[in-house]
């Protein structure tokens, strides 16, 4: 097996796609944090199962509890960046383009 430019530039993109994905979704888990630590205990956030309508809830309460935060900000630069990883790793190998 020949490895080409196109192969590397593929593996590199998909680590930066992963790293990304796992970078969003620790700033995400500390989001959560940061929202449990102003509920009450009966009121608190799972930390499990996430849906778009769950995601939309967190980002907004974040926002309007902490509106000078960055955490929203970086979550979502780290999924735009996970997101291009992934398009250019499929493009890279042939799924797109």
């Amino acid at each position: 097996m020949q490895i080409t430019e196109r192969t590397i530039a593929g593996i590199v993109a998909l680590s930066v796609g992963v790293t990304g994905l796992v970078l969003a979704n620790i700033l995400l888990s500390m989001m959560i944090g940061e929202i449990n630590r102003r509920r009450l205990d009966d009121d608190q956030v799972s930390y499990f199962g996430f849906t778009f309508p769950k995601m939309q809830r967190i980002f907004a309460e974040y926002r309007s509890s902490y509106p000078s935060g960055r955490l929203n900000l970086y979550a979502l630069l780290a999924f735009a960046v996970a997101v291009a990883g992934l398009v250019i790793t499929a493009v890279c190998i042939g799924i797109i383009g």
